[in-house]
């Protein structure tokens, strides 16, 4: 059995081919398909290396500058422990630019029953003025970066504070921990 001329009727005196539209109909969504054209586009970053940006913590008493540090502190069930000065803080060693910076908990791997509360305050010893402060209560899910920036001095060193509520059934042995972070303006 051969392929026979099928014809369509369009309108009323008009006959067309099967086959011409159905390779109509083929064309049609080859060049739809095949019209699609696309770029790309790119940028390059180049990194300096240079070892501290403009805001960053310093060793209390030797003002080595660091881009991070550990505070290790041991806490009692049903007790509030309280650090007024901390061995670090936060300075802004530009001598003449103040600078916006962020803060958050970035994680934690604690519970409500080790702890309920933690605060930390970043602030000025003398005179005496809180430049940050923020509690975060269990079960210590909110790492967002805080929305507003806070502005620091240029050429001022800040200390850090830190308050933790260890709950009354608090398990010795046990090592809560937080990870803080602080954004920087770069440079």
């Amino acid at each position: 059995m051969g392929i026979r001329d099928r014809r369509i009727g369009i309108g009323k005196k008009r006959t067309v081919s099967l086959l011409t539209v159905l390779l109509a109909v083929l064309c049609i969504s080859i060049v739809s398909v095949s019209a699609a054209a696309y770029v790309v586009l790119q940028w390059t970053t180049n990194a300096t290396v240079v070892a501290n940006p403009q805001v960053c913590f310093f060793l209390q008493g030797t003002s080595t500058k660091e881009n991070t540090f550990s505070y290790p502190v041991n806490i009692f069930p049903n007790i509030k422990t309280i650090d007024e000065n901390i061995t670090y803080g936060l300075w802004n060693w530009h001598a003449s630019e103040t600078r916006d910076v962020y803060f958050r908990m970035a994680s934690s791997n604690t519970n409500s029953s080790d702890v309920t509360s933690i605060t930390y305050k970043v602030y000025l010893t003398v005179p005496s003025s809180s430049l940050y402060s923020k509690t975060y209560t269990a079960p210590f899910t909110d790492t967002d970066w805080d929305v507003s920036a806070t502005t620091v001095a240029a050429n001022t060193k800040y200390a850090i504070y830190i308050e933790i509520q260890a709950a009354s059934g608090a398990t010795v042995g046990h090592t809560p921990s937080w990870t803080f972070e602080v954004k920087v303006e770069n440079p």
